[in-house]
């Protein structure tokens, strides 16, 4: 890189508006230090700390830099031995120092990696700020609480001067006053308290003359009684300079101690006040992080030169050149294809387009984002030439033709690949002919040494020369065709017309000259001009009709976004109305399914209630029924003058299955079930009653060795009043014996239409109940059976539901 480069493509402009928003010395420094780098490592790193920094930015916000002072040359004298800083000079470090650790604080807490890798190496300076805030007070002055020693010199200065105070306003109240006193004032001299006589009084006060006024009409006099008290005050105010010269220096020693981290802390802070500065200036141009390519690859999309954004001349309070934004160019250049040789009509943006491109190059690898659209691609060079413009110098006796060929011949003698060379109509400035043979010498020169080239060029020779080697793209910018005004726009892939005579009918020159001009052009000139016209328009049509397909495709993808969107739209509502009504079913399902269940709820309470309320008046009334039967019996008995049997002794407890006779209604009934409290329930002439243990006693038995035969074990009771059977007890059969009777009692209940029966097994050891379910089971009578209920038989019962 070399500074002519640098002047060319207005890099300097760049450190100037990025020094706008730094906010310290120290950040300013770094920024005009801002150099490019030609390492491919080093640009990315760099690029990526510059978008970490524009990511601290948009998280924390600006961060305060512009309140740090610059201590650098304080911190130098802080390391002198002996010497003192200033008041004010310590106040500055102490601004400083509670800045940085704030900033530094802030920062970290961002957790930006790199970043944060800065801001964590500031110290914490708290302990150094608070002393110095302690002992200097705003205004610059020690504080009287700087030492217990200063504020007792400061005390005893308080009452000395105030009762030398009052002993010189004696003198001025004193009766002669008005003779001898030229003024009723006490001033001071030689900072001692003196009083204004008049000259022809001199004698009436006897003093020390410490001078004499301009005029002479008056002396300065401290009076013989005031000398003792103004000598001690000048003592004092001695030992007091000497004290606040020993605070001074203790604390310069102590800025000193820590002059190593303040000194790392100020670069620190003037790195990130750079970082911030380089990430404000992306975000205010839009500007992204472009990619590196690993080889000769630039590809630029939608570039724009800063110095033309407003938003940069703005900042730099510069008038904009032009009215308009600048116009986005795309570049592209590949390894296979590094030269573009661009054309097109005079002021049409050709120069602009060689500094954008290269003025982009030298930012990004300054670490700088730059405005150009997302995905852009740019190669790290190791040189950047620019022969830009008219360098012409009457002082060296050089044309402007010399002087573009003494730039070329700097290129030649500092060229290191890769390179970036943009050269500005080449071959310029001398025989057409010529310059162009020339123009593509150089350009091919540069192109066998590996350099990317950009030229600008109107010489015919150069478009054949883009049009027909290898390795060489062309691009034009184009024109209006009616009123041939410049568009900005860069075009790859053609060649472009200059327009020389058509630019010279747009700003007004006699017709009769252009005429004249047309008619002088040679036959193979006027070929060529016809040949690029025919071209332009072939291109502006292929253009239009291009323009009109991206259209017409933009309006379909329009309308079928439209569509889908109105889709999307519809089926969001459907879907919304389904949600919202099976929401709505789910409650209502809810809502009487609860109703349901509480219903139900209540009503088994009911019926528990009333079922355990009727079965308690049952048993109660059974039970006085036993009592009154066992009362009229034994009044019978009395009346006849015999006293009632005693009972039978009871022998075993009633097992279920068991016939029993209950001693005291002297009636017969069979055990169904045991009850855990110890009573049973008997089945007696098709009713059920309950019974305890001690009122019956068992005169057959239903368990295994029963002596009953089979014929009388099995009993087939009926329902009250008719011949229907509601159960049968084949407690005591065998199993060969009692399914055949399952089976016929089964029959008969179905001719009865009964829809429920009980068949009474017993427990046993399992074998007959096993044997009835397996009857059942598949049964075609049987719609479904279940073991017996805790009042139905337990276990040693199946109930039986019937098919209708």
């Amino acid at each position: 890189m070399n500074r002519h480069t640098f002047r060319t493509l207005e890099f300097e402009a760049v450190h100037a508006w990025l020094a706008t928003y730094a906010g310290s010395p120290m950040g300013r420094a770094r920024i005009l230090a801002l150099a490019p780098l030609v390492e491919p490592d080093a640009v990315r790193e760099a690029l990526r700390t510059t978008t970490d920094a524009r990511t601290v930015l948009e998280s924390a916000g600006r961060q305060p830099y512009h309140d740090l002072p610059d201590v650098t040359p304080l911190l130098t004298k802080a390391g002198w031995e002996g010497f003192a800083l200033e008041p004010r000079e310590l106040l500055d470090v102490a601004s400083f120092a509670e800045g940085a650790t704030e900033i530094g604080r802030r920062v970290t807490k961002t957790e930006v990696a790199r970043i944060v890798a800065r801001s964590q190496r500031i110290a914490d300076f708290t302990l150094l700020a608070a002393p110095l805030r302690r002992a200097i007070l705003p205004s610059g002055e020690v504080a009287d609480d700087a030492s217990p020693r200063l504020a007792e010199i400061r005390r005893a200065l308080v009452r000395l001067k105030s009762q030398l105070q009052s002993l010189m306003e004696s003198f001025v109240r004193d009766k002669d006053a008005d003779r001898v006193l030229q003024e009723k004032l006490v001033t001071t001299r030689n900072d001692r308290y003196v009083l204004v006589i008049k000259a022809e009084q001199r004698g009436q006060l006897p003093g020390i003359v410490h001078g004499r006024s301009g005029s002479g009409a008056s002396f300065f006099v401290e009076p013989l009684a005031a000398v003792d008290m103004n000598n001690d005050i000048v003592s004092l105010q001695e030992d007091e300079r000497a004290e606040v010269r020993r605070i001074l220096e203790a604390l310069t020693d102590a800025v000193g101690a820590r002059r190593d981290e303040l000194e790392l802390a100020a670069a620190l802070l003037g790195e990130l006040d750079a970082l911030q500065a380089m990430a404000m200036a992306s975000k205010d141009v839009d500007g992204i992080e472009p990619v590196v390519a690993k080889d000769l690859r630039l590809g630029l999309r939608r570039a724009r030169h800063p110095m033309l954004l407003s938003a940069v001349t703005e900042r730099l309070g510069q008038t904009r050149r032009s009215r308009r934004e600048a116009v986005p160019i795309d570049v592209v250049l590949e390894p296979t294809a590094p030269v573009l040789v661009v054309s097109g009509p005079n002021t049409g943006g050709k120069t602009v387009a060689l500094k954008t491109v290269g003025l982009l190059a030298l930012m990004a690898q300054c670490g700088l984002h730059i405005p150009a659209a997302e995905g852009s691609t740019l190669p790290v060079f190791r040189r950047v030439f620019a022969d830009i413009g008219d360098d012409q110098s009457i002082a060296e006796s050089l044309s402007t033709f010399s002087a573009h060929l003494a730039a070329i011949r700097e290129m030649t003698r500092d060229l290191a690949a890769p390179a970036l060379v943009l050269l500005d109509e080449v071959g310029a400035g001398t025989d057409p002919t010529e310059g162009g043979a020339l123009g593509v010498a150089v350009v091919d020169y540069f192109r066998g040494r590996g350099a990317m080239v950009l030229t600008t060029t109107h010489h015919g020779l150069m478009k054949a020369y883009s049009q027909s080697t290898p390795g060489v793209a062309s691009a034009s910018f184009g024109y209006e065709p009616e009123t041939f005004e410049p568009t900005y726009e860069l075009r790859l892939g053609q060649p472009g017309r200059s327009l020389a005579l058509e630019m010279t009918e747009r700003l007004g020159l006699p017709a009769e000259i252009v005429s004249d001009a047309r008619a002088r052009l040679g036959q193979k000139e006027a070929q060529a001009e016809a040949m690029l016209r025919q071209l332009d328009s072939e291109q502006q049509a292929l253009a239009d009709r291009e323009a009109r397909l991206a259209e017409q495709e933009r309006e379909l993808r329009a309308a079928a976004e439209s569509q889908r969107a109105a889709a999307r739209a519809d089926e969001a509502d459907r879907q919304r109305r389904l949600d919202t009504f099976a929401a709505d079913l789910r409650r209502q399902s809810e809502d009487m399914a609860r109703k349901a269940a509480d219903a139900v709820r209540e009503a088994i309470q009911r019926i528990e209630t009333s079922r355990r309320t009727a079965a308690a008046e049952g048993s109660r009334a059974r039970t006085r029924a036993v009592e009154a039967i066992r009362e009229a019996r034994d009044a019978a008995l009395a009346d006849i003058g015999a006293s009632p049997a005693a009972p039978p002794p009871r022998g075993r407890d009633a097992v279920a299955g068991d016939r029993v006779r209950i001693a005291d209604l002297g009636v017969i009934g069979d055990v169904v079930a045991v009850h855990d409290d110890g009573e049973l329930e008997l089945a007696v002439s098709g009713k059920r009653l309950r019974a305890p243990q001690r009122a019956v006693s068992v005169i057959e038995t239903g368990g295994k060795g029963a002596s009953r035969t089979a014929a009388s074990a099995v009993r087939i009771t009926r329902g009250a009043g008719d011949s229907a059977p509601v159960e049968i007890n084949v407690v005591g059969l065998r199993v060969d014996e009692a399914v055949p009777k399952v089976d016929k009692f089964l029959d008969e209940a179905v001719l009865a239409e009964r829809r429920e029966v009980r068949v009474i097994h017993g427990f046993g050891q399992g074998k007959l109940r096993q044997a009835v379910a397996e009857l059942l089971n598949g049964h075609p009578h049987v719609a479904h059976f279940r073991p017996g209920g805790a009042r139905e038989g337990g276990g040693g019962a199946t109930i039986v539901e019937l098919k209708d």
